[in-house]
């Protein structure tokens, strides 16, 4: 090793100068080629993608700052269709239906002596299902007690009304109302999937 050495420094030095211009030359060449190039390649990969992932950053964030009202119409979008479950329901609920109507007739004074369920009449998206009643008391009561059952929530229709009049022993003159209440039960689509679609 020493005897190559002192061979070393026994070459003039201009072609030492020269030797070491060389042996940089490769050092040099092999790293273009084995580093330069290839992070260079990658580089220009990575530019070539900028223009798309710009574009899909602008479009994220556009609904970032439209995600609040996104949020708000949601809300609004549930309200509105809890307050058609409560008009239009998506099952029968007679009990709650009958609990209501009576609470209508207590508050007027009126006496319901009949509350007959008939037969699910099935539709297109809903269901008919005609309750039939008879009401006792006076005009006013009866009247009063239609116009509080169409305030309901629920959609309840009153029809084939037949009053007759029928005397007490006070004098007071009463009315039987015969009627049929109509009340509806959302019937979802064949095709929909799962509740509530």
């Amino acid at each position: 090793m020493a005897e190559g050495f002192d061979k070393l420094l026994a070459i003039p030095t201009s072609q030492k100068a020269a030797l070491l211009v060389a042996v940089m030359a490769m050092i040099g060449a092999a790293w273009y080629f084995l580093m330069f190039e290839e992070v260079a390649a990658g580089i220009d990969k990575e530019n070539a993608r900028t223009p798309a992932l710009n574009k899909t950053l602008s479009e994220e964030q556009e609904v970032a700052k439209n995600l609040q009202s996104y949020r708000d119409e949601i809300e609004v979008l549930k309200k509105v269709r809890d307050e058609m479950r409560d008009r239009l329901p998506e099952n029968a609920e007679i009990a709650d239906l009958l609990q209501k109507i009576h609470g209508q007739a207590k508050i007027v004074g009126l006496e319901i002596a009949r509350f007959e369920r008939g037969d699910t009449v099935p539709e297109t998206l809903y269901a008919r299902i005609p309750v039939k009643m008879t009401l006792k008391g006076s005009f006013n009561q009866v009247s009063t007690f239609f116009y509080y059952l169409g305030r309901l929530t629920r959609i309840v229709n009153v029809e084939n009304i037949e009053l007759a009049a029928v005397s007490r022993q006070g004098g007071d003159d009463q009315l039987v109302a015969q009627c049929t209440a109509t009340t509806f039960m959302y019937l979802p689509p064949a095709g929909a999937v799962g509740k509530g679609k």
